[in-house]
Protein backbone atom coordinates (compact mmCIF):
# COMPACT_ATOMS: atom_id res chain seq x y z
CA UNK A 1 0.00 0.00 0.00
CA UNK A 2 1.74 3.13 -1.18
CA UNK A 3 -1.19 5.47 -1.73
CA UNK A 4 -0.30 9.14 -1.55
CA UNK A 5 -2.99 11.32 -0.01
CA UNK A 6 -1.66 14.58 -1.42
CA UNK A 7 0.31 14.81 -4.67
CA UNK A 8 3.99 14.68 -3.80
CA UNK A 9 3.18 13.91 -0.16
CA UNK A 10 4.26 10.86 1.79
CA UNK A 11 2.45 7.57 1.35
CA UNK A 12 0.41 6.26 4.25
CA UNK A 13 2.73 3.27 4.49
CA UNK A 14 5.70 5.65 4.76
CA UNK A 15 4.00 7.57 7.57
CA UNK A 16 3.29 4.26 9.33
CA UNK A 17 6.97 3.30 9.04
CA UNK A 18 8.01 6.66 10.47
CA UNK A 19 5.72 6.12 13.46
CA UNK A 20 6.96 2.53 13.84
CA UNK A 21 10.50 3.89 14.10
CA UNK A 22 9.88 6.90 16.36
CA UNK A 23 6.76 5.99 18.35
CA UNK A 24 6.23 9.72 18.76
CA UNK A 25 2.79 11.19 19.41
CA UNK A 26 3.42 13.80 16.71
CA UNK A 27 4.22 11.17 14.08
CA UNK A 28 1.14 9.15 15.03
CA UNK A 29 -1.00 12.31 14.79
CA UNK A 30 0.41 13.02 11.32
CA UNK A 31 -0.37 9.46 10.20
CA UNK A 32 -3.89 9.54 11.63
CA UNK A 33 -4.61 12.96 10.10
CA UNK A 34 -3.49 11.65 6.71
CA UNK A 35 -5.72 8.58 7.07
CA UNK A 36 -8.71 10.79 7.99
CA UNK A 37 -8.09 12.93 4.87
CA UNK A 38 -7.74 9.92 2.61
CA UNK A 39 -10.38 9.14 -0.02
CA UNK A 40 -13.01 6.75 1.28
CA UNK A 41 -12.20 7.21 4.96
CA UNK A 42 -15.24 6.03 6.92
CA UNK A 43 -15.29 6.29 10.71
CA UNK A 44 -18.12 3.72 10.67
CA UNK A 45 -16.21 1.21 8.53
CA UNK A 46 -17.01 -2.46 9.23
CA UNK A 47 -14.46 -4.56 7.36
CA UNK A 48 -15.55 -7.80 9.05
CA UNK A 49 -19.05 -7.58 7.55
CA UNK A 50 -17.66 -6.50 4.18
CA UNK A 51 -15.28 -9.45 3.73
CA UNK A 52 -17.06 -12.20 5.69
CA UNK A 53 -19.06 -13.54 2.70
CA UNK A 54 -15.98 -13.87 0.48
CA UNK A 55 -13.86 -15.44 3.22
CA UNK A 56 -16.69 -17.85 4.14
CA UNK A 57 -16.77 -19.03 0.50
CA UNK A 58 -12.98 -19.36 0.51
CA UNK A 59 -12.79 -16.71 -2.21
CA UNK A 60 -9.55 -15.13 -1.05
CA UNK A 61 -9.06 -13.10 -4.22
CA UNK A 62 -12.48 -11.48 -3.76
CA UNK A 63 -11.79 -10.82 -0.06
CA UNK A 64 -8.55 -9.03 -0.97
CA UNK A 65 -10.37 -7.12 -3.70
CA UNK A 66 -13.10 -5.98 -1.29
CA UNK A 67 -10.53 -4.56 1.13
CA UNK A 68 -8.40 -3.02 -1.63
CA UNK A 69 -11.46 -1.16 -2.92
CA UNK A 70 -11.82 0.38 0.55
CA UNK A 71 -8.24 1.68 0.52
CA UNK A 72 -6.76 4.13 1.21
CA UNK A 73 -9.59 5.02 3.61
CA UNK A 74 -9.31 1.67 5.39
CA UNK A 75 -5.55 1.99 5.94
CA UNK A 76 -4.42 1.31 9.53
CA UNK A 77 -7.69 -0.45 10.35
CA UNK A 78 -6.55 -3.56 12.23
CA UNK A 79 -9.48 -5.49 10.72
CA UNK A 80 -8.59 -4.40 7.18
CA UNK A 81 -5.01 -5.57 7.53
CA UNK A 82 -6.13 -8.82 9.21
CA UNK A 83 -8.53 -9.49 6.34
CA UNK A 84 -5.80 -8.80 3.78
CA UNK A 85 -3.43 -11.10 5.69
CA UNK A 86 -6.01 -13.90 5.65
CA UNK A 87 -6.73 -13.35 1.96
CA UNK A 88 -3.06 -13.33 0.95
CA UNK A 89 -2.36 -16.40 3.09
CA UNK A 90 -5.25 -18.16 1.37
CA UNK A 91 -3.76 -17.20 -1.99
CA UNK A 92 -0.39 -18.60 -0.95
CA UNK A 93 1.35 -15.22 -0.79
CA UNK A 94 3.06 -15.63 2.57
CA UNK A 95 5.22 -12.51 2.22
CA UNK A 96 2.23 -10.22 1.70
CA UNK A 97 0.31 -12.01 4.46
CA UNK A 98 3.22 -11.36 6.87
CA UNK A 99 3.39 -7.71 5.82
CA UNK A 100 -0.34 -7.25 6.45
CA UNK A 101 -0.12 -9.01 9.83
CA UNK A 102 2.67 -6.59 10.68
CA UNK A 103 0.49 -3.61 9.75
CA UNK A 104 -2.35 -5.10 11.80
CA UNK A 105 -0.09 -5.39 14.85
CA UNK A 106 1.29 -1.89 14.28
CA UNK A 107 -2.24 -0.46 14.08
CA UNK A 108 -3.17 -2.15 17.37
CA UNK A 109 0.06 -0.88 18.97
CA UNK A 110 -0.74 2.64 17.77
CA UNK A 111 -4.10 2.57 19.54
CA UNK A 112 -2.58 1.17 22.72
CA UNK A 113 0.05 3.91 22.65
CA UNK A 114 -2.64 6.57 23.13
CA UNK A 115 -3.69 5.54 26.64
CA UNK A 116 -4.29 2.58 28.90
CA UNK A 117 -7.98 1.98 28.25
CA UNK A 118 -9.17 3.49 31.52
CA UNK A 119 -11.67 6.31 31.86
CA UNK A 120 -8.81 8.60 32.91
CA UNK A 121 -6.60 7.58 29.96
CA UNK A 122 -8.85 6.17 27.23
CA UNK A 123 -7.52 4.76 24.01
CA UNK A 124 -8.03 6.92 20.92
CA UNK A 125 -9.32 5.30 17.73
CA UNK A 126 -9.80 6.25 14.09
CA UNK A 127 -12.96 4.17 13.76
CA UNK A 128 -15.49 2.53 16.06
CA UNK A 129 -14.48 -0.88 14.65
CA UNK A 130 -10.95 -0.24 15.97
CA UNK A 131 -12.38 -0.51 19.48
CA UNK A 132 -13.49 -4.06 18.79
CA UNK A 133 -10.13 -4.88 17.19
CA UNK A 134 -8.32 -3.86 20.39
CA UNK A 135 -10.72 -5.89 22.53
CA UNK A 136 -10.26 -8.93 20.24
CA UNK A 137 -6.49 -8.53 20.51
CA UNK A 138 -6.87 -8.64 24.29
CA UNK A 139 -9.18 -11.65 24.07
CA UNK A 140 -12.06 -9.67 25.54
CA UNK A 141 -15.60 -9.36 24.23
CA UNK A 142 -17.77 -6.31 24.74
CA UNK A 143 -21.03 -7.15 26.46
CA UNK A 144 -22.23 -3.55 26.58
CA UNK A 145 -21.14 -0.36 24.85
CA UNK A 146 -22.23 3.03 26.16
CA UNK A 147 -21.45 6.52 24.85
CA UNK A 148 -20.52 8.78 27.77
CA UNK A 149 -19.98 12.55 27.87
CA UNK A 150 -17.13 13.48 30.22
CA UNK A 151 -15.31 16.82 30.52
CA UNK A 152 -16.25 17.85 26.99
CA UNK A 153 -15.12 14.55 25.51
CA UNK A 154 -17.11 11.70 24.04
CA UNK A 155 -16.03 8.34 25.43
CA UNK A 156 -17.15 4.82 24.60
CA UNK A 157 -17.32 2.58 27.64
CA UNK A 158 -17.28 -1.17 27.06
CA UNK A 159 -18.16 -3.63 29.79
CA UNK A 160 -16.42 -6.83 28.81
CA UNK A 161 -17.20 -10.51 29.29
CA UNK A 162 -14.55 -10.79 32.02
CA UNK A 163 -16.14 -7.94 34.01
CA UNK A 164 -13.47 -5.42 33.03
CA UNK A 165 -14.07 -2.07 31.38
CA UNK A 166 -12.38 -0.58 28.35
CA UNK A 167 -12.64 3.12 27.54
CA UNK A 168 -12.11 4.77 24.17
CA UNK A 169 -11.96 8.44 23.23
CA UNK A 170 -14.33 8.87 20.30
CA UNK A 171 -14.53 12.68 20.43
CA UNK A 172 -13.42 12.99 16.80
CA UNK A 173 -16.03 10.43 15.75
CA UNK A 174 -19.25 11.24 17.62
CA UNK A 175 -20.68 13.64 20.17
CA UNK A 176 -22.19 12.31 23.37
Amino acid sequence: MSTHIEPGGPALSDLALVWARTRSAADLAALRDAVRRSPGFDRGLDIVDAVAPALARGDHAEAASVVQRLMPGAFFSPSAHAALAAAHAGLGDDARARAERGLQALAIESIRSTGDGTREHPWSVLRISDEYDVLRAERRTSQQQTLVAADGESLDRHVCDDGSEAWFDVSRLVRA
